[in-house]
C-alpha cells in the first residue's frame, strides 16, 4: 500500500485494513489491545505506544522509522510507557482539546495513491492546500462535501507557495510569524469592522452559497496573511539582532500602516493587534538559539513570548502568542480581552 504524506494513523488503519480485506478494528488487535471503540477516521486519531508501532510497521511491511515518517502522530503523541510494556493502543479524550486537526486529503491525490476511501492528514490548522490539484481542504465532516477549487483564486496558490518558502527559509522563525499573522487576520474577521477590500471579492469569486464565510475565511485572507507574515518576520530579525532602535521601530509601524491603507484598511482599529504583537516582542530579545545572522535567508529562531522548541507540524494556534482565535469575538480595547465562541 502507498503512503499519504501526514496522513493520521487512524486513517492509515482503515486504508490498510480495505486494502488486505479485515476489518479495521481486527487489524489493530494485531498491533496491539486496545478497550475502546474505534472511531471513523474523520472523527479521532488513534495513539499506540512503542511495542504496537513496531507490529503496525510490520503489518504494513515497512521500518518502523519509514511509518513514523509519514505518520507524525507516531512520532508526536506516542502513549506513555514505561520500557519493554506490552503492545496497545488507545483513542483520545474527545473532551480533551486537541492542537491538531484532522482534514480530509485532496481525493485526486488519494485516488493517485490507490487509495479507495477518503484518507485523513494530521494538520497545524483545520484547512490544507493542493498547490499540484489547485484545491482547498477542510474539515468538514458531512457526506458529500469536497474541496474547494482554487482556479478562481490563483493568488491564493501564489501565496501558499510564498508561505513555503518563507518557511524553508527562516525555519521556526517562519512558522511563528506565519501564525501570529494569521491571528491577526482573525482579530479582523472576528470583529467585522474592517477587512481587506480583496475578502469579499475572493469569496464572490468562489461562488459558494450562503453560511461558507467561516469556511473559507483562511481562504479568503491567504495573502494578506502570507505578505504580513513577512512583515513580521523582517522586524523580528532586527530585534533578535539588536539593531531595532525605537526610532525605526516608529518607521516600520507606519510602513505597515501604509501596507495596510493598499489593502483598504484605515483608521486605528485593524493596528490593534499589531499593536499588541509589537508590545509582546519588545526590547532586547535573548533567542534560544545563536543570535540570527545578516540577510533574508538565515534561520530565525523562536524567542520572546514563544517557546523555543517550534515543531515544523506545530498547530498555528499553539504557535501564536496571540490570545484570540479565528471565530472567537472579543472586547475591541488592546490588551483587555474577554472572548467568547461565536460559532
Amino acid at each position: 500500500m502507498r503512503f499519504i504524506a501526514q496522513e493520521s494513523t487512524n486513517s492509515f488503519v482503515h486504508r490498510l485494513a480495505e486494502t488486505n480485506g479485515l476489518d479495521p478494528r481486527d487489524l489493530l488487535s494485531m498491533a496491539g489491545a486496545g478497550d475502546c471503540l474505534l472511531p471513523e477516521p474523520q472523527f479521532s486519531e488513534v495513539h499506540l505506544n512503542a511495542a504496537a508501532h513496531g507490529r503496525l510497521a510490520a503489518l504494513a511491511g515497512c521500518r518502523t522509522d519509514v511509518l513514523e515518517h509519514v505518520l507524525p502522530t507516531l512520532r508526536a503523541h506516542p502513549l506513555p510507557d514505561p520500557a519493554g510494556a506490552s503492545a496497545r493502543w488507545d483513542v483520545p479524550n474527545p473532551w480533551e482539546p486537541a492542537d491538531d486537526c484532522l482534514v480530509r486529503v485532496c481525493d485526486l491525490c488519494a485516488l493517485a495513491k490507490r487509495s479507495r476511501r477518503d484518507a485523513y492528514a494530521v494538520s497545524a490548522a483545520d484547512w490544507r492546500v493542493c498547490v499540484r490539484h489547485r484545491r482547498w481542504t477542510d474539515n468538514l465532516r458531512e457526506d458529500g462535501v469536497t474541496c474547494i477549487p482554487l482556479a478562481p483564486v490563483p493568488e491564493v496558490l501564489e501565496a501558499h507557495r510564498e508561505r513555503t518558502r518563507l518557511e524553508r527559509r527562516l525555519g521556526a522563525g517562519g512558522r511563528i510569524a506565519f501564525a501570529d499573522a494569521f491571528h491577526i487576520a482573525a482579530f479582523w474577521w472576528n470583529h467585522h469592522a474592517q477587512v481587506p477590500r480583496a475578502w469579499p471579492a475572493r469569496h464572490l469569486k468562489l461562488g459558494l452559497g450562503k453560511g461558507s464565510d467561516r469556511r473559507v475565511a483562511a481562504l479568503v485572507a491567504y495573502p494578506e496573511v502570507v505578505r504580513l507574515a513577512g512583515v513580521l518576520a523582517a522586524r523580528e530579525r532586527r530585534r533578535l539582532r539588536g539593531s531595532l532602535s525605537q526610532d525605526q521601530d516608529v518607521d516600520w509601524l507606519r510602513g505597515v500602516q501604509r501596507l495596510f491603507a493598499s489593502w483598504g484598511l484605515r483608521g486605528t482599529f485593524p493596528m490593534e493587534p499589531v499593536l499588541q504583537w509589537a508590545a509582546l516582542h519588545s526590547g532586547r530579545a535573548r533567542p534560544s538559539g545563536p543570535r540570527p545572522a545578516r540577510g533574508r535567508y538565515r534561520r530565525l529562531e523562536a524567542s520572546g513570548p514563544h517557546h523555543s522548541q517550534v515543531p515544523a507540524g506545530a498547530a498555528l494556534a499553539a504557535t501564536t502568542c496571540l490570545p484570540w482565535r479565528l471565530g472567537e469575538d472579543g472586547e475591541t480595547p488592546a490588551h483587555v480581552w474577554s472572548v467568547q465562541s461565536r460559532v
